[in-house]
């Protein structure tokens, strides 16, 4: 263990731990869209809206933009735009169309935005009847 000295914990714990989880999972998923798409991959575009040129190389990505959105068009020119996410991946290899997508983009949203309420109010509630028995 004589190799930990040489090391402060933030250090070991930068190391060890990821902190760019999702910022890394939505590169490599749209990557993923960019090579197996059957529509021409236009750009992506980042949390703060700037626009990404996809390379097959990582010479652009800085490990740190979170790519939010892929822009898509197909032969006809007509543009889409898709999450880099395994729906995003289903429509950019033609499994599902974009009605599809939407609607279940829609759907997991609804869900998300449902758990979240469900858990608030769960939440409140134990709080509630913890302040109730003490």
């Amino acid at each position: 263990m004589k190799f930990m000295n040489n090391y402060s914990l933030s250090e070991l714990i930068n190391v060890c731990i990821s902190n760019n989880f999702m910022e890394q999972q939505a590169y490599k998923m749209s990557k993923e869209i960019q090579n197996n798409s059957f529509y021409k991959v236009v750009r992506a575009e980042d949390s703060e809206g700037n626009d990404l040129k996809l390379r097959l190389h990582d010479e652009q990505w800085n490990g740190k933009d979170f790519i939010t959105k892929i822009i898509l068009e197909d032969k006809k020119g007509n543009y889409y735009s898709v999450k880099p996410d395994y729906n995003g991946l289903r429509f950019a290899k033609g499994e599902i169309n974009y009605k599809e997508y939407y609607k279940t983009m829609r759907k997991e949203n609804f869900k998300g935005y449902g758990y979240f309420f469900v858990s608030i109010v769960f939440i409140t509630l134990m709080f509630s009847l913890i302040r109730f028995l003490t």
